[in-house]
């Protein structure tokens, strides 16, 4: 079953919060939801876009690609961070130009880069002399960045798979790639998501500097920076500090202008973005040490969209009145909606909780980053619908784009309209197939 693109809700003078509200106060939604806030990623871009004013987006699409926000970075005029055909493609049908993509993989297969070159691409990394012959033999106009490892203190060390050495392997290939008549425009790097270590940008900077200069010796020029990604989304001062230490950076490094200088952010453009409800199917009491414990079952799962939580991810009950503030909490078990036995949400959190019902709702924020794009859909269960939704501010300030089309949104609208069905379609048959083993109760 493909995945249904809801449209877009114009609000005025509501919040995403009231259409979630709303949604559940109709009382015909039964299934998980999410509910994205398109203002919610138009503030974080503006805000990355002031902190760094000479850092150019390229959204890295795999950390959310619905398609109403593929639409809302297009109309902002942001490249796009693409790693694989299937996003190149979703991209290419919002009619963007090629070559605002950069194909952000350093190992791709020779079917990838024919496709890339017949889609227009021209941009590209790599990180190794296998790729680079690869590349003179399927895509050899294409333009690259060398990719480097940076040391880092990430949640998710992209350096432990990408990235060549810089000082046991980068000049090598440099060479090589002007021996092949490959050209090299340029030096990436990635220092993982979820990175603490800041200075780290700054490392990645200085190598990329000493990489500039030795083309230069070399007779050869390169002209772009790729800062990667890594960017921590849970609050600004993160992206204070780092910005202000990546701005010093390039003012020593790369004083010169006219050298571009592109990042990557996707966790952080889109982690805030979304919010997740799940209704509750079932609940249970247990005793265990002479404490009660609340069990949870819910409609959203492991296999779902809450496979990976990060340590500032939480979840709690939709409150509808402000008596529910004052609620006892109890230690509480999250079960996902799946038989597997190892199907538990937020396993490794302590979560307390109110006592729930089966009316109840949880409300799971700060969801839009590897969530839903990570879901398996296990026992054929269907991914959560998602409700986007855009203040009539912003709608003004992108409507006259041609990346939207009217059908796309709804202004208006009826907020406690339930989000469409995941569940399948009724098949009647006339059995033709006789079976030996059936039920006869």
């Amino acid at each position: 079953m493909s995945k249904q693109i809801a449209k877009t809700y114009v609000l005025n003078g509501l919040t995403a919060n009231d259409v979630a509200k709303g949604i559940i106060s109709g009382g015909h939604q039964t299934e998980a939801f999410f509910i994205q806030d398109l203002d919610d990623a138009y503030r974080r871009i503006e805000y990355f876009k002031r902190k760094m004013p000479r850092v150019q987006i390229f959204y890295a699409i795999k950390s959310n690609d619905n398609v109403p926000l593929l639409k809302l970075v297009a109309a902002l005029g942001l490249g796009f961070d693409c790693a694989t055909p299937g996003e190149i493609y979703k991209v290419l049908k919002l009619q963007v130009d090629p070559r605002s993509i950069i194909f952000a993989s350093p190992l791709k297969p020779p079917q990838w880069m024919t496709y890339a070159k017949k889609s227009g691409l021209l941009y590209s990394t790599f990180d190794s002399s296998f790729e680079l012959k690869k590349i003179k033999q399927y895509w050899p106009d294409a333009r690259l960045l060398i990719r480097i490892k940076v040391d880092s203190n990430s949640v998710y060390r992209l350096g432990d798979k990408f990235g060549c050495d810089y000082e046991t392997e980068a000049i090598d290939l440099l060479d090589e790639a002007a021996s092949l008549g490959i050209k090299v425009i340029g030096v990436a790097f990635h220092v993982g998501s979820v990175c603490f270590s800041f200075d780290s940008y700054v490392n990645g900077l200085r190598m990329a500097k000493a990489l500039f200069d030795f083309e230069a010796k070399s007779g050869r020029h390169m002209s772009v920076v790729d800062i990667g990604g890594g960017f921590l989304s849970e609050k600004n001062t993160d992206i204070d500090e780092v910005s202000s230490l990546i701005n010093i950076a390039l003012e020593e490094h790369f004083p010169d202008k006219t050298v571009q200088i592109i990042a990557e952010p996707g966790r952080y453009i889109s982690d805030s973005s979304m919010v997740l409800y799940t209704s509750i199917n079932a609940v249970r009491w247990v005793e265990k040490n002479g404490e009660k414990i609340n069990i949870l079952y819910i409609s959203d799962g492991k296999y779902g969209s809450l496979q990976y939580t990060e340590k500032w991810q939480t979840v709690s009950k939709l409150e509808r009145n402000t008596d529910e503030n004052h609620e006892d909490l109890y230690e509480t078990i999250i079960w996902g909606n799946s038989l597997d036995s190892a199907d538990r949400v937020l396993p490794d959190i302590k979560v307390y909780l109110p006592q729930c019902t089966p009316q109840d709702w949880l409300v799971f924020p700060i969801r839009g980053a590897y969530s839903y794009v990570f879901g398996s859909m296990f026992a054929s269960v269907q991914l959560p619908q998602i409700r986007p939704v855009i203040s009539m501010e912003l709608w003004k300030k992108i409507r006259g784009s041609d990346v939207f089309d009217p059908e796309d949104i709804i202004e208006n609208p009826d907020i406690t309209e339930p989000m469409p069905s995941n569940l399948p379609k009724v098949i009647n048959i006339q059995i033709h197939l006789k079976s030996n083993v059936l039920i006869n109760a």
